[in-house]
């Protein structure tokens, strides 16, 4: 049974692994998983039978360490902003890049396998199983939870040409839309537009008056530049319509988004948010280095993504515009860099929103329980019972970890509103 604190060689727990070392051990797994040992994508990925959907209990000590984690949340339901939807179509009008399908291109293929494994999907699953099976998690919490559904727009180029050949995948916004209605219980819907097509204001418009008011960027992958003139007519329409923009910030690891990393600039915040829009920063930028564009001239240092994300939160212009989202805070690829900061700065708890970053949460390789109890961030005791409940449910989990993490100087946690709170969306 894989656990979410193997021993893996090439996973160092101090100090985290940086993407270069995650990509190789993936194409060194996806390699052999070629060769017809497929079974060790599972490992990675986490791929398992979710107890919580056969009944089975979770032990005392797991039930225990729950109970802590919901006993002081403010009433409402649990809030999750950033949920991703994926599937290959064609009835459901999803489409994935043909090279992440085949494994002539093994680095690209495995990582597709990975999260279709984390997700508890196979190469076969229809489109649909991976929202069932969302849904059927969300409901198996021990507390009501909404969860955002993201779309997902192609790469477009500043002519407004959709671009297909670079393009990682695409969710329509109908899809979510309708995913969502069907599970309203549990689901909300995010949109994404790429403020390049031609008719990026009038999409947001039909979704405004359908009372969606989430969209989501992803600049490295989707090719989008938040500092670039061609958005500004998308920037008034987002503050006309009262919408909310999910951007990711800092490196991009999920998705291949290598040509285009400084697109995730934090700084490059800065045109829409003096426009007006309300931001959302997705994993607080707790990844990767970005050009320090303040300090101006030719050659500017690179600074880390983080650190110019916090100097965007401390300018007063900014407070109640701009928010943090902690969605993949502590995976061992970024909880060195940006956990112990945000748990400490309880100036920042206030501006926090939480996500989960789904279907990462079951990515059994990016979650070393063993390395944050070693870094002082949980207890041994904590450690065995977020490793019974990841296998519970990887939504749980994902829950569970970050209400038990502390400060190993202050013992800070973060504020249980964060879990609870819509943010800009209330």
């Amino acid at each position: 049974m894989p656990q979410p604190d193997q021993d893996l060689s090439d996973l160092p727990s101090e100090p985290p692994v940086r993407r270069y070392r995650l990509l190789r051990l993936i194409l060194v797994v996806g390699l052999l998983a070629w060769l017809g040992h497929g079974a060790l994508i599972d490992v990675l990925a986490g791929h398992s039978a979710r107890r919580s959907l056969t009944g089975e209990a979770l032990s005392p000590s797991a039930q225990d360490l729950l109970a802590r984690c919901l006993e002081d949340l403010p009433p409402g339901p649990l809030v999750d902003l950033h949920a991703h939807l994926a599937g290959r179509g064609p009835d459901s009008g999803c489409w994935v890049n043909p090279r992440l399908l085949s494994p002539l291109h093994p680095l690209d293929w495995v990582r597709m396998r990975s999260y279709l494994s984390a997700a508890g999907l196979d190469s076969e699953s229809p489109d649909a199983a991976w929202i069932e099976g969302l849904a059927g998690l969300a409901r198996a919490r021990q507390r009501p939870a909404l969860h955002f559904l993201l779309a997902f727009d192609h790469r477009y180029s500043p002519q407004g040409v959709r671009d297909l050949d670079h393009s990682e995948f695409y969710v329509p916004n109908d899809y979510a839309h309708a995913a969502a209605e069907a599970h309203s219980d549990v689901f909300r819907c995010a949109i994404s537009v790429h403020p390049y097509r031609p008719d990026a204001v009038q999409e947001l418009e039909r979704w405004a008056a359908r009372g969606v008011r989430l969209v989501k960027w992803l600049p490295g992958a989707q090719g989008m530049d938040p500092a670039s003139p061609l958005c500004d007519a998308f920037y008034r329409a987002l503050v006309a319509q009262g919408m909310v923009l999910l951007v990711h910030c800092g490196e991009e690891q999920a998705v291949d988004a290598e040509a285009d990393q400084e697109l995730g600039n934090p700084l490059r915040l800065r045109r829409p948010l003096e426009a007006g829009v309300q931001i959302l920063v997705a994993h607080c930028a707790s990844a990767g280095t970005s050009l320090d564009l303040d300090v101006g001239g030719p050659n500017p240092p690179r600074v880390g993504c983080f650190e110019l994300f916090l100097r965007l939160m401390g300018e007063k212009a900014f407070e109640g515009q701009l928010w943090g989202e902690i969605s993949t805070v502590t995976q061992v690829n970024r909880y060195s860099n940006a956990l112990a900061v945000l748990l400490e700065r309880e100036d920042l708890h206030p501006r926090l929103v939480n996500g989960s970053d789904w279907p990462l949460p079951a990515l059994n390789v990016l979650y070393q329980t063993r390395a944050l109890a070693s870094a002082g961030f949980i207890t041994a005791e904590e450690r065995e019972a977020l490793n019974e409940i990841y296998h519970h449910n990887p939504l749980t989990f994902d829950l569970a970890l970050k209400r038990v993490v502390r400060s190993p100087e202050t013992g800070a946690r973060f504020a249980p509103e964060i879990f609870t709170r819509l943010g800009p969306l209330h």
